[in-house]
């Protein structure tokens, strides 16, 4: 592979010039293997599963603050001897 900066030719497997030091491979859409559309699929789904898992545990917390809070209110009415 030559390196696009100094133009030197290095090994066919480096990705970085061993002459400048230049880092040759970059990540864009054209340096990576076409998906097909099983392991598209498989990704979407990955991706959905991981956003609705945050979210579950978004709405699990705030549940559980909302029944601690409750359960701390009825104790400090508890505690005074309030009575409504």
């Amino acid at each position: 592979m030559r390196c696009p900066k100094c133009g030197f030719d290095n090994d066919s497997k480096r990705t970085i010039c061993s002459e400048c030091g230049y880092y040759m491979y970059r990540a864009d859409i054209n340096n990576r293997a076409r998906m097909t559309r099983a392991q598209r699929r498989k990704e979407d789904w990955r991706v959905a599963k991981k956003k609705v898992s945050k979210v579950a545990n978004m709405v699990w917390i705030v549940l559980v603050m909302i029944v601690m809070s409750f359960w701390i209110i009825a104790l400090m009415v508890w505690l005074t001897g309030v009575d409504f």
